[in-house]
Order: structure tokens, then C-alpha cells, then sequence
């Protein structure tokens, strides 16, 4: 039997990022929590502050190996997400004892008396385990995804028949949990060396490495699989790992909320802070290129392309959501889009050394860290002329490109290539999930009996076929889309907009596979 591994990987892609959407309400809290309890505030509020500070940091940041294996298993789970969910908590918990177990019957427990930092071991919900950060959540989500899948739907004799379907699953999934506790005191210290080994590598490599993670992270987003690349730098100790008053913390993104809550016991944002810059190119990239867009269609049809073009680029700046304008860039020409993400790498690179150390991402979510943080710490003042000279440098590159090359740009053609209404990913979704429409999607993706599993990511349908010579792309496009990936033997995708989960919904009911 053929394995689809690009379509797994598609698969896991848009699965891992099920939970990541919701650390970005997890950060604007912890943002907002910091600045309620800055110095000057009144007791009361600065009292709901640490609240809302040490909840968030230690309940949702502090745990993420258990969401990320909850979060994963309901994403793969084709049906009963909610036994999905009960599973994935309970074989989290079993991996935790029976880590625990082992190592203290056979003596390879740390001594935490001087603190965990440094060991290879750290507590979890309470428990000292082998420090796996959110690597164990992803091993057994996909695991559980796996298991719950294939065996969801065993039948016992009758006798017997409490036992089967999902119960069979959880029998067989916290019997693999158990066993994994037991090999990673063996198996994950092997790995952390090769991770630090890498950390070393993209720390000594300097802004070459930078360079190379804010390029790749852009020209992989046609496959869908970018999240693949910037998750670990971000999540997991890939991204570097940092002790701040006295706790352990493990990735980019974790290491920047950690500070933001204790700025006095810091004099300076830890180095990882770099992989946390990719909304550098969404803000003042954008700009560039639709000021370029604009200056190069004919002046009859500006207007048209303001309209279309504007309302994309205020989605980008403010959520960070970039995609219309990645596809944009390809449909074009490969060399707008290769240039594209050349230029976010070289920025990232130059913004760090001119001083920037602030998370940036989506405008909403970074303007809160950026009031929370001294101005010592965050230096966000560089941002302000290396993204005036980012905006004229992408401007005139794109502009000597598409004149150059004679490209077709929104407003250089017969007929606009992004359907009216696209741009801003919102109209599109409103549209795509009517349900004419949506008929119209399941009958271009072959009709209900080819169509195997629908999810979504950020502004993707991700749709899982049994045969992909059914799926009719013409069809699909009577639906109003900014584009259609086919990823893998049996994964294509479509691009939506920001509310595409809406979407994901009206297909998944309209086939009947409304999940518990």
C-alpha cells in the first residue's frame, strides 16, 4: 500500500495549527494583564492584573504539551471529538506517570532541590518528567489522531460490546502513552543534544540563519506546510530555552511572555526574540507592494484596484493575514513571489540588528506587548524608519519588476485574476458558505462520496479526497476563492479568508458529519 507522506504532512499541518490560534487571545490577555499591574497602577487593578497574568502564563503558556495533544487529537479525529478529547487528556496524564514511574524506580530522577533548569527534567501539572515541552503533545496527538481513526469503529461480540469503539481506542491509546513514558527516559535525552545542537547552529549562524527562517517561512506557504518551520522556533526549546525569576521557559514565543510578565528581573529581551518577527513584511511589506500595485495599473482602473487591494492589506497589517497577497505574488510571476520572501528575510535580519526585541506579528496582537514592555527593553522606535525604508525599497523592487517583466497585476488585464469581493478574505467566506454555494464546493471536490475528512487553518479549506482525478477546479472556482492548491495525491486546498472555519462548518454539515 502507497503512504501519501505530503499529504500527511498537510494533514499535520493544519492540524497543529488548531491550537496555536488560540495563543493569540493567550497573548493579548497576558499583554493587557501586564499592563494592569504596571507600577502606578491602583492595588485593585493591579490585582486583577497578576490574576489574569498568572492564570493565563501558567494555566494556558505553561501547559502546552497537554493543548497541543488535546488540540491535535480532536483535529485528526474524523468523528466524536469529544471522546477525541478524553483520550488525548487522560493519555497525556498516563505518559506523565509512567514517565514519573520509571525514573524513580530505576533512580534517574534529578535532584530539584537546586531547580530543574539545565537537567533535562522538568515539572508538568505537578509531575517531574523528562522535559519534552510540547513535543510529547504533538507525538501523542498524532498518535491518538492515528489510533482513533483506524480503530473508532471495532466491533466486539456483544457480550463484550462495552468495550469496543471508542473504549477500544482508549485502551490502546493510554497503553501506547505508557509505553512511550517509559522509552523517552532512554530515547529524548539522545534528542534534546540534537536540539541543542541545532539551537547551537542557528544562534552561531547568526543573521544567516535569520535570513534563511524568514525566507523559508514565506516560501513555504503555498504548500501549506510553514507552520512546520516556525511552530518549533516558536513552542519548543528549537527556539531556545530561558530561565526568568526563577521558571523554565522553552521557544520563542514563551521566552517573550515570560519576560513581559517580569520585566524587572530582566535587562535585556533574551536572543530568541528574533523568530518572533515575522509580522515585520505582513505591515510594511504589504504597504510597498499594494503602493506598487496601485502606481502601476492604468489610471482608468486604479480605483478598482485600491478597492480591492486596501481592504487586503488592512487585514494583513492588523491580523497578519497575508496569504491573498502570497498568491497574488505567484499568480504574477514566481519572481515576485521568490523576491517577496527574500526581502521579509532580509528585513527580519535588519530589524534585529537595528535594536527591535518585541514580539511582531498581527498589529492587534503586538501593539498591547509593545505598550506593556519599557521602551529600553522593546526599542520599539527602530520599527519607524526601517519600515519607512522596507515600504520604498519593496515598492521600487516590485514596481522595476512588473514594468521589467510586463506582469499581470490586479488592473493590467482584461479581467482581475482575485474575484471581486476575495481580497479581504471576508467577502469570499460569506459567499463560499451559502449553501448553493457550498454544494457547489462538495461537487467540485467530486461530490460527498469521494470527499474523505474536512478541516481548516488559518484562511484554508484543507480537504482530504478519495480520488483526486474527481475534483473539478472549475467547478470550484464558480465559488469565489483566492486559490486552489493541490497538496499531495489526496489533499487539496482552498483558500478562503480569515472566517473560512465558518465554511468548514456549512461542508461539514451539509455531508452530515456534524461531530459530537
Amino acid at each position: 500500500m502507497s503512504i501519501d507522506i505530503q499529504g500527511a504532512l498537510k494533514r499535520f499541518s493544519a492540524a497543529i495549527i488548531r491550537p496555536v490560534l488560540f495563543l493569540a487571545v493567550a497573548g493579548i490577555l497576558l499583554a493587557v494583564s501586564v499592563i494592569l499591574k504596571m507600577e502606578g497602577m491602583p492595588g485593585p487593578i493591579a490585582m486583577v492584573g497578576n490574576l489574569i497574568y498568572t492564570c493565563v502564563n501558567s494555566g494556558v503558556v505553561g501547559n502546552l504539551g497537554l493543548l497541543f495533544c488535546i488540540g491535535l487529537t480532536c483535529a485528526l479525529a474524523n468523528t466524536k471529538k469529544g471522546d477525541a478529547a478524553v483520550i488525548a487528556a487522560s493519555t497525556f496524564l498516563v505518559f506523565l506517570y509512567a514517565n514519573n514511574a520509571w525514573l524513580t524506580n530505576n533512580n534517574m530522577l534529578a535532584d530539584a532541590s537546586g531547580g530543574l533548569y539545565g537537567t533535562g527534567q522538568g515539572m508538568v501539572l505537578g509531575v517531574q518528567v523528562v522535559d519534552m515541552g510540547v513535543f510529547i503533545g504533538i507525538i501523542l496527538g498524532c498518535i491518538n489522531g492515528w489510533l482513533f481513526n483506524r480503530f473508532y469503529n471495532v466491533k466486539f461480540p456483544e457480550v463484550v460490546s462495552t468495550y469496543d469503539g471508542t473504549r477500544w481506542v482508549f485502551f490502546l491509546a493510554i497503553m501506547a502513552a505508557g509505553v512511550i513514558g517509559v522509552l523517552m527516559c532512554y530515547v529524548w535525552p539522545t534528542v534534546n543534544g540534537w536540539i541543542n545542537s541545532l539551537q547551537d547552529f542557528i544562534y552561531n549562524s547568526a543573521y544567516i540563519g535569520q535570513f534563511v527562517y524568514g525566507f523559508l517561512n514565506k516560501l513555504l506557504i503555498p504548500t501549506g506546510m510553514h507552520h512546520l518551520l516556525w511552530m518549533p522556533f516558536m513552542y519548543s526549546a528549537v527556539g531556545g530555552t530561558a530561565q526568568i525569576a526563577g521558571e523554565t521557559y522553552a521557544g520563542a514565543y514563551n521566552i517573550f511572555m515570560g519576560e513581559l510578565g517580569n520585566t524587572a528581573a530582566i535587562t535585556a529581551m533574551d536572543p530568541s526574540i528574533r523568530f518572533c518577527e515575522l509580522g515585520f513584511g505582513k505591515w510594511f511589506g504589504t504597504i510597498g507592494t499594494v503602493l506598487a500595485f496601485i502606481s502601476v495599473a492604468p489610471k482608468e482602473h486604479r480605483a478598482k484596484v485600491r478597492g480591492m487591494l486596501v481592504p487586503a492589506a488592512l487585514v494583513a497589517i492588523l491580523a497578519g493575514i497575508t496569504e491573498p497577497f502570497e498568491f497574488m505574488y505567484l499568480w504574477a510571476s514566481p519572481i515576485l513571489f521568490v523576491v517577496n520572501a527574500a526581502l521579509d528575510g532580509l528585513f527580519q535580519c535588519i530589524l534585529y540588528a537595528a535594536g527591535w526585541r518585541a514580539l511582531l506579528t498581527g498589529f492587534i496582537e503586538t501593539v498591547p506587548g509593545l505598550i506593556a514592555l519599557p521602551a529600553n527593553l522593546s526599542n520599539w522606535f527602530v520599527v519607524i524608519p526601517v519600515g519607512a525604508v522596507a515600504v520604498v525599497v519593496w515598492f521600487v523592487v516590485f514596481r522595476f519588476l512588473i514594468l521589467k517583466l510586463n506582469l499581470v497585476t490586479p488592473g493590467r488585464e482584461d479581467e482581475d485574476e482575485l474575484p471581486e469581493g476575495s481580497a479581504d478574505g471576508s467577502g469570499a467566506t460569506v459567499a463560499a458558505a451559502a449553501p448553493e454555494n457550498v454544494q457547489t464546493i462538495i461537487e467540485g471536490l467530486g461530490g460527498p462520496d469521494n470527499i474523505v475528512k474536512v478541516m481548516n487553518c488559518f484562511t484554508r479549506l484543507r480537504v482530504d479526497v478519495k480520488d483526486m482525478d474527481l475534483v473539478n477546479e472549475d467547478t470550484i472556482n464558480k465559488v469565489k476563492n483566492s486559490g486552489i492548491i493541490r497538496a499531495g495525491a489526496s489533499n487539496i486546498q482552498i483558500v478562503i479568508g480569515m472566517k473560512v472555519g465558518e465554511v468548514s462548518e456549512a461542508v461539514n454539515k451539509a455531508l452530515g458529519r456534524d461531530t459530537e
